[in-house]
């Protein structure tokens, strides 16, 4: 309570909570709701208002009347796309919008004075209806359901909607949920969005649960398509720490294992910084001539395409051929310094570039 001359100035602090309250009770008995959101095909009646003050993308979409009456546009966004967490939001293109049946039709004039009300429903194209109603559930609660079923539907929604609370509490979610068992889901989800912290802490599980495999297990692993990280560099460091862990008997198959690797894929300054540091590298003649091979690779870029081999190949499960100045099957031939692969998915020749 705080005094200004005769007038008195009192905070309710239950207040917000019943608001909240309000509101969640007139949205589960369909009172007063001036928006109908579809998503597969399920509608949800909700209130601007509410819809407004969490999201920034229907605070302008209702401010400007979206356009009703104009032709209809998806909203959606790729899996990819950056929320608060990662990068700017793009803005997403404008929903498609239904006009209330018995609307009758808008003027050019009434297009561009449209207000808020003109907007009656909106097909979230993108958007999972299981995703929504969780998100719904948010705004009318401050409540989220989440599981590992469906945190990928709300973080998608959350990130379509531009609805950043929400993003954080999925990704703390997932973060407070890493384990050995649902770590490779979790890093699938966390690489899918972007979520590169989420990423790092599913990585340290995946380490954890390299360091028991046996030796024929690991060198599985390394000739596994695809790899199991994203990286060569990481597939290398992966094998440090699982030689280290046990070093007086596991020692022994660094060389084996060495030859699994492609070092020629990794940038030569990780090679001298990151690779050559590491001991074993260095003092093992095997493992010392992979590491040279790999160098004097990069250091001849003019000469790679005559020093290709197992160490230089991309890791994919694709099946393709290469020519090097050669024929396709066919009677046109093409220049001789260019490079051709045969992709035995699409059963085509194609010039790689």
């Amino acid at each position: 309570m705080s005094r200004s001359g005769d007038r008195t100035s009192t905070f309710d602090p239950s207040h917000s909570d019943n608001l909240l309250h309000g509101l969640n009770l007139l949205w589960r008995k369909q009172l007063f709701c001036d928006v109908t959101l579809t998503a597969q095909g399920q509608q949800f009646h909700c209130h601007k208002a509410v819809l407004a003050s969490c999201s920034q993308y229907f605070r302008s979409l209702f401010s400007s009347g979206g356009g009703s009456g104009g032709h209809p546009h998806a909203l959606g966004l790729g899996p990819g796309a950056q929320d608060g967490l990662g990068g700017p939001p793009k803005e997403p293109p404008p929903p498609q919008t239904q006009e209330e049946p018995g609307t009758p039709s808008s003027s050019p004039e009434d297009k561009l004075l449209a207000s808020p009300r003109a907007i009656n429903n909106l097909v979230l194209q993108g958007c999972s209806s299981i995703g929504l109603r969780l998100v719904l559930e948010y705004l009318y609660t401050a409540n989220v359901t989440l599981s590992l079923d469906t945190v990928e539907e709300v973080l998608s929604v959350s990130k379509i909607l531009h609805i950043p609370q929400v993003t954080k509490l999925c990704v703390q979610f997932l973060n407070d949920q890493i384990s050995v068992q649902n770590y490779k889901q979790v890093c699938k989800i966390a690489a899918l969005h972007g979520l590169e912290e989420t990423k790092k802490l599913a990585n340290k599980y995946l380490v954890e649960d390299v360091l028991l495999l046996n030796f024929e297990e690991m060198r599985a692993l390394l000739d596994s398509l695809p790899p199991p990280v994203e990286s060569e560099l990481a597939l290398f460091q992966m094998s440090v720490l699982w030689l280290e862990h046990d070093r007086e008997t596991r020692m022994q198959y660094a060389p084996d294992l060495m030859k699994r690797l492609r070092f020629a894929l990794i940038p030569a300054p990780e090679l001298v910084e990151r690779v050559q540091s590491v001991d074993f590298m260095r003092t093992d003649p095997v493992c010392q001539k992979l590491l040279l091979d790999a160098m004097n690779y990069h250091l001849m870029p003019f000469r790679q395409h005559c020093r290709q081999s197992l160490a230089s190949r991309i890791r994919s499960n694709k099946k393709m051929l290469l020519l090097v100045g050669g024929l396709p099957p066919g009677p046109d031939r093409l220049p001789s310094n260019l490079v051709q692969y045969y992709d035995d998915e699409k059963k085509t020749w194609k010039i790689l570039t």
